[in-house]
């Protein structure tokens, strides 16, 4: 679970220093048309490698100039960026799931997690089944557990960066809450410690894949614009509970006591019951976006101004992300089409540059790498206000 204010306060103080060099792999086979060299001897790897070093550099303070230019930049975030705060991923370097999490609990085994347990637990069928048990088998042991996690050095970076830059956005995949939210941070899978009410039936929330939509053609299509628009109206419903589809719960909040002690003292005990909405008395749900929920289903998850915001983006960033959900396969697809550059902060998924796709692959920890986008930026506008003063 996330910090409280006063926690967040003091991981600020924690040295945001990165350590050693940013090695880039800029597979940029669109930037130029000179092959490379092979080195032929323990001398030339040696240069090759520092050519790749300064490489780094060369990318991280060509974004830099990208911000400080005012150029309208995207970095969409996944969970890599929060591996430095304690927080495993449930999918590992090939897309499958990690060997392990720990929890209050224990060390919980995830080998086949992702495939056996996630993708056919977290949806809303799968909880209707058995509300409480989904709860204290699925969603307290793997994502509530008690724990308090802080934000680590990438965290801090992007807030500094969201300080300096009005053109940055954010669209984080990550549930954890370890970054304030902000007018240019968009939670599009949600918040762990938020709820959200169902309805009984799910016909106005559910849209097909391929069902018709308002502005088919439109650049970027995240969610479904015109069941979007349904349920806005529905909930101008008195009858329709308002944290259906327009706000959020606290779980001070839930019904009843019992539960919602359990829930506000956040120390991952099994609940005696399923929480209740205070307002309707429905079934209540993590403010996570499921497996089966598209992301028209609640307005946290913001979808409509996500789509504006890669549309318009001149440069898209992708840090710590698997590249295994939508919204990293509408970006790329977006990229592709409209030519947009893209920079992929990893440690182990790089993305390959084609004719269609010009990326810079920037390869570490992302506690490392951001801290250093933000020096390259401190740069960059040294630069600007040396050239400017130049000009006078």
């Amino acid at each position: 679970m996330p910090p409280d204010g006063n926690t967040k306060r003091q991981a600020k103080q924690v040295a945001s220093e990165s350590k050693g060099p940013v090695e880039v792999s800029d597979d940029t086979a669109t930037r130029s048309k000179r092959p490379r060299k092979t080195s032929r001897s323990a001398g030339k790897t040696s240069a090759s490698k520092r050519r790749r070093c300064a490489r780094g550099a060369g990318a991280l303070l060509e974004l830099a100039e990208r911000l400080v230019e005012g150029q309208e930049v995207v970095i969409i975030t996944g969970a890599g960026l929060s591996v430095a705060s304690g927080i495993r991923p449930f999918r590992s370097t090939n897309g499958s799931s990690a060997t392990s999490v720990p929890t209050k609990r224990g060390v919980v085994p995830t080998a086949g997690l992702w495939n056996d347990v996630i993708w056919t637990t977290a949806t809303r069928e799968a909880f209707r089944k058995d509300p409480k048990r989904w709860y204290n088998d699925f969603w307290l042991p793997h994502f509530q557990d008690g724990t308090t996690y802080y934000p680590n050095a990438g965290h801090l970076a992007l807030q500094a960066l969201h300080d300096r830059y009005e053109n940055l956005r954010q669209i984080t995949q990550n549930i954890d809450g370890l970054q304030e939210p902000n007018n240019h941070l968009i939670e599009a899978h949600g918040r762990v410690g938020l709820y959200k009410c169902i309805p009984h039936e799910d016909e106005e929330s559910d849209a097909m894949e391929g069902d018709s939509d308002d502005d088919e053609d439109r650049a970027v299509q995240l969610g479904h614009r015109r069941q979007g628009r349904k349920v806005r109206e529905a909930s101008t419903n008195p009858e329709i509970c308002p944290y259906q589809y327009l706000q959020s719960l606290s779980p001070c909040q839930l019904e009843p006591a019992n539960v919602r002690n359990a829930l506000c003292e956040s120390k991952g005990q099994n609940l005696p019951e399923a929480p209740a909405c205070p307002a309707c008395g429905g079934d209540v749900l993590p403010q996570a976006l499921l497996f089966d929920e598209g992301y028209h289903a609640h307005d946290f998850y913001d979808f409509e101004r996500a789509e504006a915001w890669l549309e318009s983006a001149e440069a898209i960033v992708f840090c710590g992300t698997s590249f295994a959900v939508r919204i990293t396969h509408v970006a790329l697809e977006h990229a592709r089409v409209h030519k947009v550059p893209v920079y992929n902060f990893n440690l182990h998924d790089v993305l390959e540059s084609t004719a269609r796709l010009n990326v810079t692959n920037i390869i570490g920890p992302s506690d490392e790498t951001l801290p250093k986008l933000v020096e390259a930026c401190d740069e960059a506008e040294s630069q600007q206000v040396g050239v400017g003063e130049g000009s006078c």
